[in-house]
């Protein structure tokens, strides 16, 4: 009887599944100045690390957001998304977003990244 109790409890935990976490499998992309000059050098290392994650299909989709034709801000910079390739590991995707961490631009510029689902049209 004892072991038909215990079994009962194990079913009975096993069988509630844990809440879906959604994966960040897209992550959003900004870089602005902050009212002084931007730093150059960061946007050109950004705007590389994106080429080869797209060159190399780790990233599948990439949208721009901000600027848009007819409105290039004065300061520089851009908005976007970039999306995991299909098939791409979530170790090869994580350590392109690494890669985009380790950018560090000097003060007087922004620079955001936020993981999210997927990119969505804006």
């Amino acid at each position: 009887m004892l072991k038909f109790t215990c079994l009962m409890i194990v079913g009975a935990v096993l069988s509630i599944s844990p809440p879906a976490v959604a994966e960040s499998r897209a992550v959003n992309i900004s870089i602005g100045s902050i009212g002084g000059s931007l730093d150059n050098a960061a946007l050109r290392t950004i705007r590389q690390v994106i080429g080869f994650a797209v060159g190399t299909s780790t990233v599948d989709k990439f949208i721009v957001y901000s600027p848009k034709p007819g409105s290039i801000p004065i300061e520089g910079g851009f908005s976007a998304c970039a999306e995991a390739g299909f098939g791409i590991s979530n170790t090869r995707f994580n350590a392109f977003i690494q890669e985009l961490r380790s950018v560090n631009p000097k003060p007087g510029t922004f620079y955001n990244l936020e993981l999210t689902a997927t990119c969505k049209p804006r």
